[in-house]
């Protein structure tokens, strides 16, 4: 009897050896599985990286702020056109073209007009060139250059604060005591600047895009006319070291 009961003891012993590996041998074999699993939807998760020939097109495009900014009453207008191309989706050489003026008058009668051609030559960085939807977040830098012609007119040169009595702004002859008045027209000025840019360009139909700049500019050198400053530099801005400016423009992908 003792024998039977020690083999039975034995026999359960021997079966517990056997069976009780086998959870933790599942439990390995099912966090081997999750794993597995895990790996499978991250691979699923990750796009394949999307890749871009050398071309990619070329855009066209015209600012529309300006000119509506001066139906709204702004002083100076310009006409702007750009074009650039499109490398790899990242990088896009770009040059822009305008014409820009207009005529300002202040309180005391000082009349100033200004008109030239200007261009700015730089490249955008496109931080968002992974993507496929083809909307754009873009870095860029510019040189700017204008030059051309400005006028100051000073017909009475009376100053209404110091009614007359003002040298800054009173030009008298010594002899005859007559007020003369302060018209210079047709002085040149030329500018140099760069331009710091930040923008985005959205889709909004087949081949068209809208596109929104901000430009940081630095004046690098400036020659104007020893008669006066000019009050404007077109596609700079006021005349002054530095500025910031908008463009809002329609653009057109050639191919």
């Amino acid at each position: 009897m003792g024998q039977k009961i020690s083999r039975y003891i034995i026999s359960i012993v021997l079966l517990l050896a056997f069976v009780a590996p086998l959870p933790a041998q599942n439990a390995g074999n099912n966090r081997d599985r999750q794993s597995s699993q895990q790996q499978q939807k991250k691979r699923e998760k990750k796009l394949p990286e999307v890749t871009y020939p050398l071309m990619n097109g070329i855009d066209v495009g015209v600012d529309i702020l300006s000119p509506v900014l001066k139906v709204f009453g702004s002083e100076f207008m310009s006409a702007e056109a750009m074009v650039d191309v499109n490398l790899y989706n990242r990088y896009f050489p770009t040059v822009e073209l305008g014409y820009g003026g207009g005529k300002s008058m202040n309180d005391y009668d000082v009349r100033i007009k200004a008109s030239a051609p200007y261009f700015r030559l730089g490249i955008d960085y496109n931080t968002l060139w992974k993507k496929a939807h083809g909307n754009l977040l873009l870095v860029g830098l510019r040189y700017g250059l204008s030059s051309g012609k400005y006028d100051v007119v000073v017909p009475n040169l009376t100053d209404p604060d110091y009614e007359g009595g003002a040298d800054e702004t009173n030009l008298t002859d010594p002899i005859w005591g007559d007020t003369s008045n302060y018209i210079h027209e047709g002085m040149k000025h030329t500018m140099h600047w760069i331009e710091f840019t930040v923008g985005m360009r959205a889709n909004v139909a087949k081949r068209i895009k809208m596109g929104l700049m901000l430009r940081i500019k630095y004046r690098l050198k400036a020659s104007v006319d020893t008669y006066g400053d000019p009050y404007y530099i077109p596609g700079f801005g006021r005349y002054d070291s530095n500025n910031i400016g908008i463009t809002y423009s329609i653009i057109y992908q050639l191919k």
